[in-house]
């Protein structure tokens, strides 16, 4: 069983991987489940020493990775943040002008 378990840990770290490298997040939202419950058939009877220091291997090279994306998703967030909070506009004088949007643009009537 344990070798059947290791097959299928390491085909959905290898799915994991795929889905992070090409950004696929419904590939990586349905991961979680499958590979907790693969994870722990893996557990119930662990493989030998290599089988299990590979797996590792992959997992931490997964973790890296989910790493960088998070750290580029912050970047990102942090870079485009400021061209969203306010709309600058310059008159007729060439003054800058910051023109934030109301709190509440509908009325009810």
């Amino acid at each position: 069983m344990s070798r059947n378990a290791a097959d299928t840990v390491e085909t959905l770290l290898r799915d994991q991987r795929r889905a992070l490298l090409a950004g696929d997040l419904a590939a990586l939202a349905a991961l979680p489940d499958r590979l907790d419950r693969a994870m722990r058939r893996l557990m119930a009877a662990p493989p030998d020493a290599d089988r299990l220091a590979a797996l590792s291997a992959a997992a931490r090279d997964n973790a890296r990775l989910v790493d960088a994306a998070r750290g580029g998703l912050a970047r990102v967030t942090a870079r485009t943040a400021p061209a969203t909070a306010t709309l600058t506009t310059y008159d007729s004088r060439g003054q800058r002008q910051g023109a934030a949007a109301p709190g509440q643009t509908l009325s009810r009537r």
